[in-house]
């Protein structure tokens, strides 16, 4: 379980900085989108990244029992996927992305955010 815990902590440290990212810098974050999806190279390698460190997560997170492992797990496998959409489809990552209203986004940022506190402060 330990390991579980660690885990989400540094799941929670990063929805937290990412949230606040999104929430503070809108224009800056389609900026960075667009930039790096015409950049196929660092789209893959930062695909690569999430490969490997979702792979990393779901090898190390299956170590407990309960609604938290279950979480990481969850968490964990989202990490995979998002990067094998990064390597395989990311024409249409982009444009999903691209497509999503920024109220929406600003919403979701601060569910994450607080996912991110709990994760970091109250496990």
């Amino acid at each position: 379980m330990e390991t579980t815990i660690i885990l989400a902590k540094v799941l929670g440290i990063y929805f937290i900085v990412s949230g606040v990212f999104v929430v503070t810098h809108k224009k800056t974050l389609g900026i960075l989108l667009r930039d790096l999806f015409n950049n196929r190279a660092i789209t893959y390698l930062i695909g690569i990244a999430l490969v490997l460190g979702g792979g990393a997560l779901i090898y190390r997170g299956n170590t407990g029992e309960g609604a938290l492992a279950i979480t990481v797990a969850i968490l964990s496998w989202s990490v995979l996927i998002k990067g094998i959409f990064y390597v395989f489809f990311p024409e249409q990552l982009y444009k999903m992305t691209k497509s999503i209203p920024r109220s929406t986004m600003t919403l979701v940022a601060s569910l994450i955010i607080l996912i991110g506190i709990y994760f970091v402060f109250f496990l």
